[in-house]
């Protein structure tokens, strides 16, 4: 976590490690519509997720505004796609 703080927001989007995939979130293809927060249409331009090393600790789901990842939920399990 420490190296990826360091990291600038262009960094961690083009970065195709193994262990980040840093991608946008398709809210069709999971098990939910949305974060759930008010006025997310306002503060919410892209959802993203991504992971912390090769699947062993599941993913991170939030959103950036400026240079500032804002994270939403911690998902050890993967619950958010079903597939």
């Amino acid at each position: 976590m420490k190296a990826l703080s360091g990291l600038s927001v262009q960094e961690v989007l083009r970065n195709r490690s193994s262990s980040l995939k840093c991608h946008p979130i398709k809210w069709e293809d999971t098990s939910e519509d949305g974060f759930g927060l008010p006025n997310e249409d306002q503060l919410v331009d892209t959802p993203y997720q991504f992971s912390l090393s090769s699947n062993e600790h599941g993913r991170v789901h939030g959103f950036f505004i400026d240079d500032v990842f804002y994270i939403v939920w911690l998902d050890p399990q993967h619950q958010l796609y079903s597939g």
